[in-house]
């Protein structure tokens, strides 16, 4: 299992979260109810492994022990299934959705029907590093490459984290990375890259673990260059942090900034607008129960995913804090530089 390093002040009141009773109460609200857990991409990559743990264990930490079943809802890097939720999904504790962390800033930028801000979040199980990687049989080991030459990698769509950080990387380090879109899923973009579809991917590292474990300690698949919370493992061991690549208060900097609030969150769950507070509290109460159980973690090393959760109030902070410094001046220029529609060639 992949860890990644939070800050002490995070892991404390994480526990004291998960470890403090908190009353849920709501009778038998949710007895004879079935709970839908929402997938914002297809199956075959870790966004549904941990939807699926979810879904799979939920249920017992919910008072009434509900049914639960999981759907796939991909499309458009997850913004479909975040609009869905904030507009057509019933705000009765029903669906639960996992965001595309992509699709938190999405409304930044582009007029969707959905603002992150206004969903309740009930938790993350973990915050990961990601970084983009390339297939082995290309040679392409360090970051100079893919400044040097033009490199292919598939992505879902415009609006995932899998294609807003290639982007970021081209318009703030002057790399040349051509994205090709439309994948569904994380196990399709896994099957691009193998079979040379593709040269690689932008992917959280428990990505690989999660589903293709073999590829990263074999080194199949490179990383040459990593974002978001700092990763101990062994394959970003020397690999360059965007962190330390960009000037401190610089336009750069400061997009990035904020678009790394989507990493900073992980995968982190919600119900829609609208939901009853009390419905919203006793669904987060089972949540973070669930977040903190042995049972639950020992599944989530099974799986080899990565375990480093969020409280709903830190992600609430964390969205909070990156829409505050989304200032005129940084969302002008990740809509110039970051959000512009990539010119066919």
């Amino acid at each position: 299992m992949i860890k990644v390093t939070l800050t002490a002040t995070a892991i404390a009141a994480a526990v004291s979260l998960g470890t403090t009773a908190i009353a849920g109460g709501h009778g038998n609200y949710f007895a004879d109810k079935q709970i839908t857990v929402q997938v914002p991409s297809g199956s075959g990559g870790t966004y549904h492994v941990y939807c699926q743990l979810v879904q799979r264990n939920i249920g017992k930490f919910i008072p009434g022990n509900p049914k639960t079943v999981i759907q796939n809802m991909p499309g458009s890097g997850g913004a479909k299934s975040a609009g869905f939720m904030a507009n057509v999904a019933p705000k009765d504790g029903t669906i639960i959705a996992m965001i595309a962390p992509g699709a938190i800033t999405t409304p930044m930028v582009r007029n969707v029907k959905f603002n992150a801000r206004k969903f309740n979040w009930l938790g993350a199980p973990a915050a990961r590093a990601a970084g983009i990687f390339y297939w082995h049989t290309h040679g392409i080991t360090k970051l100079s490459q893919i400044k040097e030459k033009e490199t292919i990698i598939a992505s879902t769509g415009f609006s995932s984290n899998g294609s807003i950080f290639p982007r970021l990387v081209n318009a703030t380090l002057g790399t040349k990375i051509k994205i090709i879109y439309g994948y569904k899923g994380g196990g399709k973009l896994n099957v691009s890259v193998e079979k040379g579809e593709t040269m690689g991917r932008s992917n959280f590292l428990s990505g690989f673990t999660g589903v293709r474990p073999e590829w990263l300690p074999k080194k199949l698949i490179i990383p040459v260059i990593m974002y978001g919370p700092r990763s101990t493992h062994p394959a970003a061991k020397g690999v360059p942090h965007l962190d330390d690549l960009l000037k401190p208060g610089s336009v750069e900097a400061k997009m990035y900034e904020v678009l790394n609030m989507n990493l900073k969150v992980g995968q982190a769950f919600y119900v829609p607008p609208g939901t009853p507070d009390k419905v919203v509290k006793t669904l987060r109460t089972a949540f973070t129960k669930m977040m903190f159980d042995k049972g639950f973690i020992k599944e989530i090393e099974k799986r080899r995913v990565e375990h480093s959760p969020v409280t709903a109030d830190q992600i609430t902070k964390l969205i909070n804090a990156g829409f505050d410094a989304a200032t005129p001046d940084v969302i002008d220029a990740m809509k110039k530089r970051v959000f512009a529609k990539q010119k066919k060639s």
